[in-house]
């Protein structure tokens, strides 16, 4: 579909949203939605983003990407004294999206094995955290990844991610750059702190 045709789902759109949905109609990458409706709350999000005052995405707070099957690879990021968490998710069935959290998310890191457990798990207890080992702290190669936010022993937000964690940081500033121009049409020069 054309950046045009796109962006006329989009009530009165401005130029932010011409220039997301424009880089996610030229991207190498293919972005399917499942729905308007979740077009739509894509834009939003990416949009919110952009005009946030945060700049989140830089390689000095970059902390693991993750890579499922036949996607490209999601990077995660914390900023060492705020504690502001963020990603950069490049192909998912909700869309692209460059987002920096409302409540600082916490990472786990799980073999393939309790991975496979706690999914089965989760369905059944979304607003319960399982117990996690201290060595699932740290982020290996391969290893699966959990994410939630904890606030005041309140859980929200958990879920099981999809992909196994990569550490490499090869070319992590043009990686950056790329994600950032494939999900919202800049290479952060908008996103500002």
């Amino acid at each position: 579909m054309t950046d045009k045709r796109a962006t006329t789902f989009i009530p009165e759109p401005d130029d932010l949203v011409r220039q997301i949905v424009r880089a996610w109609c030229r991207s190498n990458v293919d972005h399917c939605f499942e729905s308007t409706k979740r077009f739509k709350k894509a834009v939003r999000r990416n949009r919110k983003t952009l005009t946030s005052p945060e700049r989140l995405f830089t390689s000095s707070n970059f902390l693991f990407s993750t890579k499922a099957k036949d996607r490209k690879e999601t990077l995660y990021f914390e900023d060492q004294t705020t504690k502001q968490t963020g990603r950069l998710r490049q192909q998912h069935p909700k869309g692209p999206l460059a987002k920096i959290d409302g409540k600082a998310k916490r990472h786990r890191f799980v073999s393939q094995k309790r991975y496979k457990v706690l999914k089965k798990w989760y369905k059944k207890h979304r607003k319960q955290l399982p117990r996690f080992y201290s060595y699932e702290r740290r982020a290996k190669v391969g290893k699966y990844h959990i994410e939630f936010a904890l606030e005041r022993e309140k859980v929200s937000g958990w879920h099981p991610s999809e992909g196994t964690v990569e550490a490499n940081r090869q070319n992590l500033d043009r990686r950056i750059a790329s994600a950032l121009e494939n999900i919202v049409g800049t290479r952060g020069k908008k996103i500002k702190k």
